[in-house]
């Protein structure tokens, strides 16, 4: 009987000792720390990948891995379980989000920034300013040459079903017309713009708007990016003040669609954008702010 008492004390006590040394780990998945995959549409590529490294230097136990996509690819990846944040032009539709609850996916929606769906040319291409309805003629192929030069015309998107195609197709309303196509990516179709002088490139504003970054300024050198009319017949081009302002015509929200738990890596990382850091970064991109940022007033009485 003493034996068995000695034994069952024992194990009382290496259970005890186990269950110490587990409370005491630190946990896998908090706002700060962790390992995460996220999927954005490749459009945002230079924002979200310039935003995760400035939080993964902040916070070193932080690991991002961004997925750079479609748009529609990563909606499915998000409905699949592959990811539980992505970043996409739109919010999910009412229908959408029921569909995910089925699959036990609760999502929040956010909109981290204001970006813009961005029209270039060659550098030898005069035709630089388009009225909408001349746009839409030509993505629906109603019209196949270049207004002024009247040479035939190719639109080249970024890629297919990225948010920047997803979001004219929706515009016309219609299918494209014959002479669309897509490139697989926004270097490869910027290439291509060079190389063809009658190309209409679509690509994301945020791809240029850094003017900051040496990348950029070397970018900027190989196309021109064209003026669309707005509502006030004026014609504009995407520039922070134009998107915010809402002149620029072909504005839009980057959302980011999060399912994360409320104390892990993905919804740190997105309260992280969403906040004065994240917004700050954001401006400095020059991009529309999402939230706003807040700032401080100092009154002063004599």
């Amino acid at each position: 009987m003493k034996k068995r008492v000695i034994l069952s004390l024992s194990l009382v006590a290496l259970l005890g000792i186990q269950y110490s040394c587990n409370t005491n780990q630190t946990p896998d998945d908090t706002p700060r720390r962790g390992k995460k995959t996220m999927y954005l549409d490749e459009s945002f590529q230079p924002l979200i990948k310039t935003a995760s490294e400035v939080f993964t230097g902040i916070y070193p136990q932080a690991d991002i891995n961004l997925v750079y996509t479609s748009e529609t690819n990563a909606m499915k990846a998000l409905s699949e379980g592959k990811a539980r944040t992505i970043f996409i032009g739109r919010d999910y539709t009412k229908e959408e989000k029921k569909y995910l609850r089925s699959l036990n996916i609760t999502v929040t929606s956010d909109i981290i920034a204001h970006d813009a769906i961005t029209f270039i040319v060659n550098l030898n291409n005069m035709d630089t300013l388009l009225t909408q309805d001349q746009l839409r003629d030509l993505l629906k192929g109603k019209s196949t040459t270049w207004p002024i030069s009247q040479k035939p015309v190719e639109i080249v998107f970024d890629q297919v079903q990225s948010a920047n195609f997803n979001y004219l197709l929706k515009w016309i309303g219609t299918d494209f017309g014959k002479q669309v196509h897509a490139a697989k990516n926004t270097e490869d179709l910027i290439k291509y713009v060079q190389d063809n002088p009658n190309t209409l490139g679509v690509i994301g504003y945020n791809h240029i708007s850094d003017f900051d970054d040496p990348k950029v300024q070397a970018r900027l050198k190989k196309f021109r990016v064209v003026g669309i009319q707005g509502n006030d017949k004026y014609y504009w081009r995407p520039t922070k003040a134009n998107i915010t302002e809402r002149k620029y015509p072909f504005w839009r929200p980057i959302w980011a669609i999060n399912s994360g738990a409320p104390d892990g890596l993905n919804t740190g990382f997105v309260n992280w954008l969403n906040a004065r850091e994240g917004q700050l970064l954001l401006e400095k991109c020059e991009l529309g702010p999402g939230k706003g940022t807040p700032r401080e007033i100092n009154f002063v009485t004599e």
